[in-house]
């Protein structure tokens, strides 16, 4: 099982990072920040449980004395070693290819001041997280995608009954996480982000790209959408909750 998720975040690893590249959202520096304005940052050791390709890794850099990067794959620690160079290159930064299990298991107890998880998808409402908790000695962070919706896509996937799902966008795990910590004794505090991104679209895209619904519905539909334009804008509504509680 290990190999078999370390190989899929392996072959994911490149266009992950290309994704992570090209985002118009300000996410990691806003919240740097507010974990900055709520004194979580700057500590002594930092421990980006599940960091991926890095996307948070220079400026938790600049907020400690020690970081660790721990990720079950090692083309995602590359890329996070590519981030390194390229914008911290003179701190020393330690790199561990660990599951969560792993971590788990052989991470002593209030080993670091903080520990970050951002969009880990290894991490669940259960005990697990309350023995990622006991490996802090401060505070526990810990990032999802709440909302990913836009005004065009989504309401004609709605429409033709062919909207799925996003896997990346979890808003269910908010309040189960949540339980979980209370249930621990744990004071759990919350923040939202929210951004809007806009691209434009031509008519002959939203043909082709849902070539396979029924051609007459379909003209139809889009001949409300655009009426008399050429081009629709379609607006992206992101939505980022942030959940941190402080280990006693």
């Amino acid at each position: 099982m290990y190999n078999e998720v370390a190989a899929f975040w392996d072959d994911f690893a490149a266009e992950y990072y290309q994704i992570q590249q090209e985002s118009q959202v300000s996410i990691v520096t806003d919240v740097v920040a507010f974990l900055q304005d709520r004194r979580l940052l700057p500590v002594e050791t930092v421990a980006d449980l599940g960091g991926g390709s890095g996307r948070y890794l220079p400026p938790l850099v600049q907020n400690s004395q020690a970081y660790t990067i721990i990720d079950i794959s090692a083309q995602m620690l590359q890329y996070a070693q590519q981030e390194a160079k390229q914008h911290v290159p003179d701190q020393q930064i330690a790199y561990q290819q660990q599951s969560v299990a792993d971590f788990m298991a052989q991470t002593p107890q209030k080993s670091y001041d903080l520990i970050w998880m951002a969009l880990n998808p290894a991490i669940e409402a259960n005990q697990a997280l309350l023995t990622i908790s006991e490996k802090s000695r401060q505070w526990c962070a810990f990032l999802r995608l709440t909302k990913n919706e836009d005004d065009l896509f989504t309401p004609l996937e709605r429409y033709f009954g062919i909207e799925q799902q996003d896997p990346n966008t979890t808003p269910e795990i908010i309040p189960a996480v949540e339980n979980v910590l209370k249930d621990a004794g744990y004071q759990v505090s919350q923040q939202i982000f929210q951004y809007q991104t806009s691209e434009v679209f031509d008519r002959p895209f939203l043909e082709a790209y849902y070539e396979e619904l029924p051609t007459d519905q379909l003209a139809a539909y889009l001949d409300q959408v655009f009426a008399t334009q050429k081009t629709r804008t379609s607006t992206t509504t992101l939505e980022y909750t942030l959940l941190y509680w402080h280990v006693f």
